[in-house]
């Protein structure tokens, strides 16, 4: 399993908001396939791109947009961010 917790911040929160982007920090060592297949096992959403970045502290942290218009809204309802 790739996936760690998603991470949430301000600019998180407008991505989720205005362009149905969710942000993950991931393993370090995961690709954008494995992170892609374990976003649609997990939560069951189709996934339209993923972007990756390594912030100033390590971590590796994976952006993640959705083919479904109300994927990351639900996704994030379901896990509790709202």
């Amino acid at each position: 399993m790739s996936i760690r917790y998603p991470f949430i911040t301000e600019k998180a929160t407008i991505q989720l908001e205005e362009e149905n982007k969710l942000q993950f920090v991931v393993d370090v060592n995961a690709n954008k396939d494995q992170i892609k297949r374990d976003v649609k096992e997990v939560y069951g959403f189709d996934v339209a791109a993923v972007k990756t970045l390594i912030t100033p502290t390590g971590k590796k942290k994976a952006i993640v947009a959705f083919a479904d218009d109300d994927a990351a809204n639900e996704i994030a309802t379901r896990i509790g961010l709202f």
